[in-house]
């Protein structure tokens, strides 16, 4: 049947002329579909679009909008849903607030009229806790097979675990969760045990669940019982958890609780992890070594570390935020204690990279060293670039970036005394009343 009988059927009511029109149109709209109603695109033509850039023609997204919501009046229930998201994202229509207010009128309509997508979208959209339940519990009946049914079905279970919209009924919610993989099922035990408060299902979810392991663990600190919570961190290290493998480094660095403190295992646990890219454990492990905690110090082995960690992007993190301290260590190291490879005009270079001020690029330079800012600057001070000099103090004196209360004081005391004196910049009194006032008003 051609596109102008299909046409003359939607305009005489026939429902499925209009669904199969709006369909065409929409596919036609993004180039995926041939020129006649019902063509196939073929597999080449399907994988060379993947590659193209993505067409999407206002005029016939237009046309497939009138054709579903012609269906949708005449009653079609898939069509409602379609016509509801349509509304809500601004496809073949204009995106405004009132389009916005009848797309969850048509949600509901296709929800009423049995379409299970719209059911759980309405689920998902209400405020009320029982009309919430009702719908999940429907959507995860008729559903088909998808990463939408199975969270229905653990939504569901959860909203009987824990009596949210429905009555308590732990049988239903195992009924309900012996749907799921053991893995979302974990994940649901661990929402339960998290709203109830009730260990048990914390510590279902534990058997499967490293995330579930770490809120054990994490339980067990809020009540100072480090034994405890050594315990449930070891087995997420053990299965995999990076992040909890670190954390057991800090107990046993720290001494927490009744833990006794060693540096030896504490250097262990922070080694495994930076074999793993956390750098946050690789510069714990690089000053352990670097300062002869829990092993013999070994500078040599220790700046490797450091310039192998300066090097890294951040895996954990999203930024170069333990790259910058490891900057720091690595101008420490070449100004102090190298030996031989003593090279003060490097350790500057590095020192301005903790700092944020020679970098590679902006990504790099997110996070500062305070010690390094204030190191660069009294360098640009000794060496008689006041201007820069400044400019850094006045950074550190900022407390709005949060720096360290030792450099942040230090700086506002030097940038008041170069106001003052007009040592190297324009003299400002005004400007050093103001640190003055900023160092004994508390407020660094």
């Amino acid at each position: 049947m051609d596109e102008k009988q299909l046409m003359q059927r939607a305009e005489n009511g026939d429902v499925g002329a209009m669904l199969e029109l709006a369909k065409y149109y929409s596919e036609k709209a993004r180039g995926n579909r041939g020129d006649k109603v019902g063509d196939v695109i073929s597999a080449a033509d399907f994988f060379e679009s993947l590659n193209a850039e993505e067409k999407d023609d206002p005029e016939l997204q237009s046309k497939a909008y009138k054709y579903y919501r012609m269906a949708a009046e005449a009653g079609n229930a898939e069509a409602m849903t379609e016509l509801a998201r349509r509304l809500y994202d601004g496809i073949g229509v204009e995106r405004n607030a009132q389009n916005s207010e009848e797309s969850k009128v048509w949600y509901r309509r296709g929800a009423e009229a049995g379409d299970p997508a719209a059911m759980r979208v309405v689920a998902f959209t209400s405020e009320d806790a029982e009309e919430k339940f009702k719908w999940y519990e429907l959507s995860a009946e008729l559903l088909p097979p998808g990463l939408n049914k199975i969270d229905s079905i653990k939504q569901t279970a959860i909203n009987c675990a824990t009596g949210r919209g429905t009555e308590k009924n732990i049988v239903k919610a195992e009924e309900w969760l012996a749907r799921l993989d053991a893995e979302t099922a974990a994940s649901a035990r661990l929402e339960i045990g998290q709203i109830t408060g009730e260990v048990s299902w914390l510590e279902q979810a534990a058997e499967v669940s490293t995330q579930a392991m770490v809120v054990m663990a994490e339980s067990y600190v809020t009540k100072n019982d480090f034994e405890n919570a050594l315990a449930w961190y070891e087995k997420a290290a053990d299965a995999g958890d990076v992040e909890a493998t670190s954390i057991i480094g800090d107990i046993f660095y720290a001494g927490e609780g009744t833990v006794e403190q060693n540096y030896g295992r504490a250097l262990a646990y922070y080694s495994r992890a930076a074999t793993y890219g956390y750098n946050m454990a690789a510069v714990k492990q690089a000053v352990m070594i670097y300062r002869g905690l829990g092993c013999p110090k070994d500078t040599k082995l220790a700046f490797r570390l450091f310039r192998n960690i300066a090097r890294t992007r951040e895996r954990f993190f999203g930024v170069h935020r333990f790259n910058s301290v490891a900057k720091f260590y690595l101008a420490k190291i070449l100004e102090q204690d190298y030996g031989s490879f003593n090279d003060i005009d490097r350790a500057i270079e590095w020192y301005k990279k903790a700092a944020g001020i020679s970098r590679v690029d902006e990504y790099e330079s997110t996070h500062r060293v305070p010690e390094a800012m204030y190191k660069v600057a009294d360098t640009y001070f000794m060496n008689g670039e006041f201007v820069e000099a400044a400019k850094i103090y006045e950074q550190l004196a900022d407390k709005s970036l949060r720096c360290d209360y030792p450099y942040s004081r230090e700086a506002a005391k030097k940038l008041m005394w170069m106001n003052e004196l007009g040592e190297g910049i324009p003299q400002d009194k005004a400007k050093a009343a103001e640190c003055f006032k900023t160092l004994n008003g508390g407020r660094i």
